[in-house]
């Protein structure tokens, strides 16, 4: 494949530049890929299924940033196409799905994507309907739309995260919040 895109194991296929990942021991600042996705008023979407474990992580990002005034979080729990409309009539200019994705990775590991790049084959209990949903909001709202995707370490059945999945939450979730709380259009 051309610019340096690959196909791993799984059939995921995305850039390797736009790889990063996150260990309890990063000094603080904001990761590049983070800080180069999310521009003018922000929406984030989360997805997943907290009754499957790591599944949840979307979900639960989504819960812990609601109701903050610099960006916009929905938890579309397990049906993101059912939230497409209130996500467009935000007008955004950045739409951030977060969700657990099997790419191959470390447990916790997370990595900034194109929606496009999820194959058809399924890598997250959501792939059809993530990648036909961002294509969606592209197209009906001209948002840029990127994936914070974490790979799962457990989605069995239970509520609680794995040890590195919630560790990674933690860095996501604060990296957020600083990340769009600088100088941000207020979203209603």
């Amino acid at each position: 494949m051309a610019g340096g895109a690959a196909e791993g194991r799984h059939g995921f296929r995305g850039m390797s530049n736009m790889a990063t990942t996150v260990d309890s021991t990063v000094e603080s600042g904001v990761p590049e890929s983070l800080e180069r996705v999310l521009s003018g008023s922000v929406c984030i979407l989360g997805v997943g299924n907290r009754h499957r474990r790591d599944d949840g992580i979307g979900s639960l990002i989504a819960k812990g940033l609601a109701g903050r005034r610099y960006a916009q979080a929905i938890d579309a729990g397990t049906v993101p196409e059912n939230y497409l409309e209130m996500v467009a009539r935000s007008r955004p200019d950045t739409v951030l799905v977060v969700d657990a994705v099997d790419f191959g990775g470390d447990p916790g590991e997370w990595r900034v994507l194109d929606p496009g790049a999820i194959a058809l084959d399924g890598l997250s209990s959501h792939a059809l309907s993530l990648r036909m949903a961002a294509e969606y909001l592209s197209a009906r709202t001209q948002a840029h739309v990127a994936l914070l995707a974490v790979q799962p370490a457990d989605v069995g059945a239970g509520t609680e995260l794995s040890d590195e999945v919630s560790q990674t939450m933690d860095f996501l979730e604060e990296t957020l919040a600083h990340v769009l709380e600088e100088d941000r259009p207020c979203t209603s």
